[in-house]
């Protein structure tokens, strides 16, 4: 048992021991590679290593096993020279195979099964987070699904809506060189579980907006659960039209993005993202979206009707919608209604290939007063 199990007449937990050290980026200017996460299951606001073990040995040795797991991808375990203090480092894999984080053990236990820790990363040109299979042991994809998700897809497992919602923010602004840090609870089929997530954008001249997010997600104790935030469906609710088959999605205003939905998506659409990167309207009436919506981020106007919007089917051909835009107080997003009036057989004029409307919308420090 652990020295709090004994101090306090707990059991001990499954994450006890156990340190997780972020390496989602290159450090800067010479500094030490990697920071403390989260400890024996518990947040840790991006702590130095040397802050986190018994001293400066174990530290420096700590140091030096987490910079050989990042560049072999190899788990290690090592004894700190004239101590026999053990230490395991277990490496947490992105999507491209590099090395996310690593799973630190200090002590006599090293043994004991690590926490589960999953890494991914966030492409906001594509809206797409990519993950590695170790995710499943966190939430189970679906038969046939690979192991990626679109927001509105990530949306659909959480628990809270607000906690979630400010992920999706950090992640839509982010800038290479920054780094977020927040908690959020993933619906899971044996109930709520918490999870502390850590990000940090960097360049990256592969990607069509030259700019990937690393993230980590990190399984905490139980007692760490975010308690749910306001009821993003509770405002859906109040603006559903009567008597009408509407289906309603969170749109982020400044990117023009879908982000969640609140009711079931409207059936039979191809969303982008799902198989390939076209924008899901037809392109005649992405102009006549960008420009209501740019307006209501604007303030200019509050609540807008777009008629006779085309969406792609799954299966060919266009389900036409009216789109009923409300601007949600003192936020960024819109609670747009999709309210189905028909369909068309016209051709469609994009080709697979095409990549969309790029979203990059005025940036936080170019926002209106």
């Amino acid at each position: 048992m652990d020295k709090a199990g004994r101090a306090t007449g707990t059991p001990p937990d499954a994450h006890d021991g156990w340190i997780v050290v972020e390496t989602l980026a290159e450090p800067i200017d010479g500094g030490a590679l990697g920071t403390v996460v989260a400890k024996d299951g518990r947040a840790k606001e991006w702590t130095a290593l040397q802050r986190s073990v018994p001293n400066k040995r174990v530290a420096d040795a700590a140091r030096a096993v987490v910079a050989s797991v990042v560049e072999t991808g190899v788990e290690t375990s090592v004894s700190v020279p004239g101590m026999r203090v053990p230490l395991r480092a277990v490496p947490v894999a992105g999507p491209s195979r590099a090395v996310h984080g690593v799973l630190l053990y200090v002590g006599d236990d090293a043994d004991a099964s690590p926490p589960d820790v999953t890494g991914w990363d966030w492409t906001s040109a594509d809206r797409l987070f990519e993950y590695t299979t170790e995710m499943d042991r966190m939430v189970p994809r679906e038969s046939g699904r690979g192991p990626s998700a679109t927001a509105f897809e990530f949306f659909d497992r959480n628990e809270d809506a607000e906690s979630a919602m400010y992920l999706m923010v950090a992640l839509f602004d982010a800038d290479p060189g920054t780094r977020w840090d927040g908690a959020i609870t993933l619906r899971t089929s044996r109930g709520p579980r918490p999870l502390r997530i850590a990000l940090r954008t960097v360049h990256d001249e592969a990607s069509r907006d030259d700019r990937i997010t690393h993230g980590l997600s990190i399984a905490l104790r139980d007692d760490e659960f975010v308690s749910p935030g306001p009821s993003f469906e509770a405002f859906a609710l109040r603006s559903l039209t009567r008597d009408s088959p509407t289906a309603i999605a969170l749109i982020d205003a400044e990117r023009v993005r879908l982000t969640r939905w609140l009711t079931e998506p409207v059936p039979d659409i191809l969303w982008k993202g799902q198989v390939d990167q076209r924008d899901t309207p037809h392109p005649e009436d992405i102009a006549r979206i960008v420009s209501a919506y740019r307006h209501m981020h604007e303030w200019v106007d509050r609540k807008v009707e777009i008629p006779g919007v085309r969406l792609r089917r799954v299966d060919g051909g266009w389900t036409v919608v009216d789109l009923r835009a409300t601007r949600i107080p003192h936020e960024r997003f819109l609670m747009v209604e999709f309210q189905p009036v028909g369909f068309s057989s016209e051709p469609d004029p994009v080709p697979v290939t095409d990549t969309g409307y790029p979203g990059r919308g005025p940036r936080p420090s170019d926002r209106k007063r």
